[in-house]
């Protein structure tokens, strides 16, 4: 680690120096006018100011939290050498937030030269790296070193917004152009996402295929942090001489019927240029990234019980900790425990359909009975609890209480065609992302492999 102090130093000029650069030549005096006037001696006070060693010794520090940190390992890479502070934070209430330590997040800390912090700030809640649906704002927890007092507050921190754009063209396949080209990974989910009623841009597009997105980035206000995808606003996708086009966009909100859950009603989908809907009203797969491990079938070998039984859902092998998202919207209607489920969460949407997620590690923080969800929440995160051998999630797709395969069943547009209200709104926005689009049309087209 390498630290940087800037202190102020008296500058001091000496004749010595000046002299040492130059070549004397004697010279022998003609006169005593040619003498030069005897040499004075003048002494003098310099009044320089004194400044606090800890004042000009601060500087400050980031580090990105690592999986498995605790509060005293992620302080020595800081170089904090400071006893006082670990106390205060195992011992105040607010404080105390700082030791959730969720890796990917950044600290700052401002620090003195003895290795005491002044300023320590942590993250508490907003924005997550991948999220296409995060928050307006942020909390953090900042802790100040007051007349060598520790004060803590627990404040909001704005998000700041901004617009990035990609075109790639496909050489081999769409994860290796999408990786060559800087599109994040979160995005590329959600074009398949998006797409998925259509075709399937993980396998569907082939070489000579164009990809062109507008997403936007987020990064909290005074952060040092690289801004993180959130959700991609608009898409365009050639493949095979055909286009197939995007837009996210957000009707006039309406209000939730009773009966209908708690919350406020996230009313934005996806449209093409024409203001037609894209999406189903579920997806098929509630994982970002994942493989088919078990699928729906009659007859299976049980991995425990070790006899055949029907296993109507789909298993989808993902690591521990990788985010479930709600297929569809709807409302929770059970979030628990449930014998061989494990952590399960069973959501009710419209006409008589619920979804089942099982072995959950956990859920996400507002995730209840009656809270309100849209396509895409995230509702809970890849376990192994209850009856399963390993991490994995077990999705099941109920109509009228009856599962059916999830993979294959007829599912329905997510939203109704746009009302008149709102298409002169809509072709304002549409109108603003094409030509974010269209900014790749005059450059020279770079080749990813």
């Amino acid at each position: 680690m390498t630290r940087t102090w800037i202190k102020p130093v008296p500058a001091v000029v000496s004749a010595i120096f000046a002299l040492g650069a130059v070549t004397a030549v004697a010279v022998a005096p003609n006169s005593a006018a040619d003498l030069p006037p005897p040499t004075q001696t003048v002494r003098d006070t310099l009044d320089i100011p004194m400044v606090a060693a800890d004042a000009v010794d601060r500087f400050i520090q980031s580090e990105r939290i690592r999986r498995g940190d605790s509060l005293a390992s992620l302080l020595s890479r800081l170089g904090a050498l400071d006893v006082d502070f670990q106390r205060f934070v195992a011992g105040n209430a607010t404080a105390r937030g700082i030791l959730q330590m969720k890796p990917g997040r950044t600290v700052l800390a401002e620090l003195d030269g003895q290795g005491r912090i002044h300023r320590f700030s942590y993250r508490v809640s907003g924005l997550e790296e991948g999220s296409a649906r995060p928050t307006q704002s942020g909390r953090r927890v900042l802790v100040e070193r007051r007349d060598d007092q520790f004060v803590a507050v627990e404040e909001e921190v704005p998000l700041e917004r901004d617009l990035a754009s990609r075109f790639v063209e496909i050489r081999t396949t769409l994860n290796a152009a999408t990786a060559a080209g800087g599109v994040p990974d979160a995005i590329a989910a959600q074009l398949n996402d998006v797409f998925s009623a259509s075709l399937d841009v993980g396998k569907d597009l082939q070489k000579g295929d164009t990809v062109r997105v507008v997403y936007e980035t987020l990064r909290e206000a005074g952060s040092f942090d690289t801004p993180v995808a959130g959700r991609l606003l608009a898409a365009e996708l050639v493949t095979g001489g055909v286009r197939h086009e995007a837009i996210w966009f957000e009707p006039k909100a309406k209000p939730i019927k009773a009966g209908q859950g708690r919350g406020t009603a996230t009313r934005g989908d996806y449209y093409d240029f024409d203001g037609r809907p894209l999406r189903n009203s579920f997806l098929r797969n509630p994982l970002e990234t994942s493989r088919v491990m078990s699928g729906f079938t009659e007859a299976r070998l049980h991995p425990i019980m070790r006899d055949w039984r029907a296993h109507k859902g789909v298993d989808f092998a993902a690591p521990t900790g990788t985010r479930v998202r709600s297929a569809g919207d709807g409302v929770v209607e059970f979030a628990g425990q449930q014998r061989g489920y494990g952590n399960v969460v069973i959501i009710r949407h419209v006409a008589k359909i619920t979804t089942l997620y099982a072995h959950l590690s956990g859920f996400a923080g507002d995730i209840k009975e009656g809270t309100r969800v849209t396509q895409g929440d995230i509702i809970g995160f890849v376990g192994s609890t209850g009856w399963a051998t390993g991490p994995h999630l077990h999705y099941e797709f109920r109509i009228d209480d009856e599962q059916t395969d999830p993979l294959t069943v007829a599912l329905p547009a997510s939203q109704p065609p746009l009302e008149p209200a709102d298409r002169a709104r809509f072709n304002q926005v549409s109108a603003t992302l094409k030509a974010e689009l269209q900014q790749f049309s005059d450059l020279r087209v770079a080749r990813f492999q």
